[in-house]
């Protein structure tokens, strides 16, 4: 259990990340002035090893480094004629699975260098689409498992201190029953991995515990039972309309007899629609700090970001990394 529950969430994620500071590549540095920001942040207080690929004029160290030149000696300066390159060139060249160095996008880069054991993670996704990066990281890092399926959480910060899970918010648009079973459980992993608790998973529906009939119902309650049979450690619940999942209150009255409903706090959505959708409206109408997306499924830590993303947010995606080793 994390003695320092009570603080911030970024602020409990950095204090695990400054114990074992990890490489961590950030590909888009040469081109977006939030992620120089937030490397010389990360280098300075010795969160991360920031991993930066150069472009020829080896520009970026004064860009990111001009006012501290000695926080220049934190960060791994990834030249294009680096040798870790050569390495990497020669090892894709050997397996037969060439992909360009510095051509086109640095996305593969950074995914290479994840891959051959260079760095630890990459963080991507201020500039490139979800597309590219999700792209990019199945060409290079690949999947937990063959075929496996990629998907994606926002960690939500209320207000209140309490932090929630949503999935799957950025990837799969209208999931089945068996990829929204591995969503859920994959979801609850990651919650475990960052947060440090035992998550407790609602899968989410517009009915509660048989309140209604629709297939998209018997999609939820077929994912349940694929879940029980492969988990059934997991306390998991469904389907539950997310006031019943939520409120004490409410699960009394809607499901007195669930052991999940009124205490989840990993919510899996049906589709990308509602779960896109109330992330956004948990962010701007309740004012929670929404962390995400993080990709999940993945064989190594590649993060995407959001376009809209601050330097904060892409520190706090950083201070993630640790825990999805």
């Amino acid at each position: 259990m994390d003695l320092h529950q009570h603080l911030p969430l970024h602020q409990r994620l950095a204090q695990r990340a400054a114990l074992s500071p990890k490489r961590i590549v950030f590909p888009e540095a040469i081109s977006d002035s939030r992620v120089r920001d937030a490397v010389l942040q990360l280098a300075a207080n010795q969160l991360c090893i920031p991993v930066i690929l150069e472009d020829e004029s080896q520009s970026l160290k004064s860009q990111i480094c001009g006012d501290a030149p000695k926080l220049a000696d934190r960060i791994l300066w990834i030249p294009p004629q680096h040798p870790f390159l050569d390495e990497i060139k020669q090892i894709e060249e050997e397996n037969g699975t060439a992909t360009p160095l510095h051509t086109g996008t640095s996305l593969h880069t950074a995914g290479l260098l994840v891959h051959h054991g260079f760095a630890d993670g990459a963080i991507a996704g201020s500039v490139a689409s979800t597309s590219d990066v999700i792209r990019a990281a199945l060409k290079t890092v690949g999947t937990a498992q063959p075929k496996g399926l990629v998907s994606s959480i926002f960690l939500m910060e209320l207000q209140t201190g309490q932090t929630l899970t949503y999935a799957d918010c950025g990837v799969i648009p209208d999931p089945t029953a068996e990829q929204l079973a591995d969503i859920a459980i994959r979801t609850a992993e990651t919650h475990r991995a960052i947060l440090q608790t035992t998550p407790r998973v609602a899968l989410l529906s517009f009915s509660t515990l048989g309140s209604a009939h629709h297939p998209s119902i018997e999609k939820v309650r077929t994912a349940l039972t694929q879940i029980r049979r492969q988990r059934p450690d997991l306390a998991i619940d469904g389907e539950l309309q997310f006031d019943a999942a939520f409120v004490p209150e409410v699960a009394r009255r809607k499901a007195p007899d669930s052991s999940v409903a009124g205490k989840a706090d990993c919510f899996i959505f049906p589709n990308l629609d509602a779960a896109n959708i109330a992330y956004k409206i948990t962010e701007r109408l309740a004012g929670a700090k929404a962390t995400g997306p993080i990709l999940q499924g993945l064989a190594k830590p590649y993060l995407d970001l959001s376009r809209g993303c601050t330097a904060d947010d892409i520190i706090t995606a950083a201070c993630c990394v640790p825990a999805l080793l």
